[in-house]
């Protein structure tokens, strides 16, 4: 079921949030706990049941690994970190839940590498990947490790369950660690708070219009493009930096403003969700990209990934070499493909050149330039790298990230449709060339490009908007030392006719349905 649909607007939405008044007004926790946890059940399972069970399952293993590990560390650790019951239950809890994602995500990907090699394996072409697998693996595996190194509290079966399902970001994250989510289960915030519900609606309109109106309209400047590269057409410069920039923005819009809708329902049940998003297109280096880029997950592979496998702990070559394996990693979790492996593992590059940059500056002594000239180049470079890096996450074969990629170089030509000759013909005497020319946007796609990267780049982000009022959990901090804009969101009429605007237009602009671009993760 998508946060877009008329379905989940208008029935289902309804219906969880009445119900939870309800047994909020009747006063008894565990019905209330028990609403929550049967809604968002049927939430996942509206879109196929039969993988509801094994969400199920996965649930059911995990919570019995770690009440396992728990009662360990009570009766027979005696002070010691962790014995070695508990390192082989954490072993398995983690292996069954690489193994669930392995199996439903990589398992066609291994098959077709093995073939590769010369071997005639037949592929398993009835696989359906489970809505949301990636994400509520990567939580129940903080959990065990938490139990395990006694970090983290154990809980209850039904509040387990309700951390892994609860319905906003059981999809598509953020991805929580249970110390943040379950606390908050609690009689303090079973009730009907009017203020929550309005920001819960404000930032919920914000994000469906983001999502509907912007990152759905622009597709169409970058979907056709790809497409045409994957199956081999030579795709011209513009074409090509249409397509890489539309997307680039696509892909922004979509995922935050579901990131921003997921929010914004956790707040109408009074629960904080942790900010995923922070103007990252803002950033002025690739490590500050991902401070602000779905945050949630640059938390998870820094805290089970980079951190375990040494970190910086031990001298600079590690360090890089730790870097650029926890990104090559990460990219390999968004999906089974070469493109991207290649993704995550240029991103692994620019974090060791960053980090080789800002030590190449502490040694001089030197201070990190300041000046608006300087900040405007480090956020244009940074941006560029980043264009260039969605191309490979974006494309379905190497051969067609190569085709753009070779466009974007401009090694295919500099082609506008021939209909542009009388306007701009003497663009020819710089070597454009004239033709025909498929999917170019044009000026009108242009001008839209344009509009939506000068709104990327000069307007305020949803939680700066909101600044002051307790919406997300600041992971990075990012709001701390701000003062509250004159402009900032307040519960006027104003503010409630804007984000009531909001809410229609994004509402009919979701005709289509059109799924989230993580909606498969």
């Amino acid at each position: 079921m998508l946060f877009n649909s008329y379905e989940f607007i208008f029935l289902f939405l309804p219906l969880a949030l009445g119900g939870f008044f309800l047994f909020c007004w009747v006063g008894i926790r565990s019905l209330v706990t028990g609403w929550l946890l049967f809604v968002s059940l049927i939430f996942y399972g509206y879109w196929n049941a039969k993988l509801l069970l094994l969400l199920l399952v996965s649930i059911a293993v995990n919570w019995l690994v770690s009440q396992v590990m728990a009662r360990l560390r009570t009766k027979l650790l005696d002070g010691r970190s962790m014995t070695n019951a508990i390192r082989v239950l954490l072993f398995l809890g983690i292996a069954f839940n690489l193994s669930l994602i392995g199996y439903f995500k990589y398992i066609n990907f291994f098959i077709d590498t093995i073939n590769g090699l010369g071997t005639s394996l037949g592929k398993i072409n009835d696989i359906i990947l489970p809505l949301g697998i990636s994400f509520y693996t990567f939580e129940q595996i903080s959990y065990l490790v938490g139990v395990a190194l006694g970090k983290g509290r154990h809980y209850n079966l039904p509040r387990f369950m309700l951390f892994v399902t609860f319905f906003p970001h059981l999809i598509a994250g953020p991805i929580l660690s249970a110390h943040e989510l379950i606390p908050q289960f609690r009689s303090l915030n079973y009730r009907f708070d009017a203020r929550n519900l309005a920001l819960g609606f404000t930032v919920f309109s914000i994000g469906l219009f983001k999502k509907t109106v912007i990152a759905d309209s622009i597709s169409g400047y970058a979907t056709p493009i790809f497409e045409m590269a994957d199956n081999g057409q030579v795709i011209s410069f513009f074409l090509a930096w249409q397509a890489a920039i539309a997307y680039t923005l696509q892909l922004y819009f979509d995922f935050s403003g579901y990131s921003d809708m997921a929010v914004g329902l956790a707040k109408l049940f009074n629960i904080k969700l942790p900010m995923n998003f922070f103007s990252p297109y803002k950033a002025i280096s690739i490590g500050d990209f991902w401070q602000r880029w779905h945050i949630s997950l640059s938390r998870f592979l820094r805290d089970y990934l980079y951190i375990p496998l040494g970190g910086s702990r031990q001298g600079e070559v590690r360090r890089y070499l730790n870097l650029i394996m926890t990104m090559l990693l990460g990219g390999f979790w968004h999906g089974a493909n070469w493109t991207f492996l290649l993704w995550g593992c240029l991103h692994g590059t620019y974090l060791c050149i960053d980090h080789g940059w800002q030590q190449f500056l502490r040694q001089r002594g030197w201070k990190a330039p300041s000046s608006r000239l300087s900040q405007f180049a480090a956020r244009a470079l940074t941006f560029l790298a980043v264009v260039i890096s969605w191309v490979l996450f974006r494309a379905e074969t190497l051969d067609g990230a190569g085709n753009i990629l070779r466009g974007m170089a401009g090694l295919e030509g500099l082609i506008l449709p021939e209909t542009y000759v009388t306007k701009v013909g003497l663009l020819s005497r710089f070597g454009v060339e004239f033709g025909k020319v498929d999917n170019f946007g044009g000026i009108n796609g242009s001008v839209v490009i344009l509009g939506v990267l000068t709104a990327v780049f000069l307007l305020p982000n949803i939680y700066e908007f909101m600044k002051g009022e307790p919406v997300v959990l600041d992971v990075y901090h990012h709001l701390e030392g701000k003062s509250r804009p004159w402009w900032g969101w307040k519960p006027t009429t104003f503010y409630a006719v804007l984000a009531t605007i909001l809410f229609f237009v994004g509402v009919g602009f979701s005709s289509e349905h059109s799924e989230f671009l993580y909606f498969q993760f």
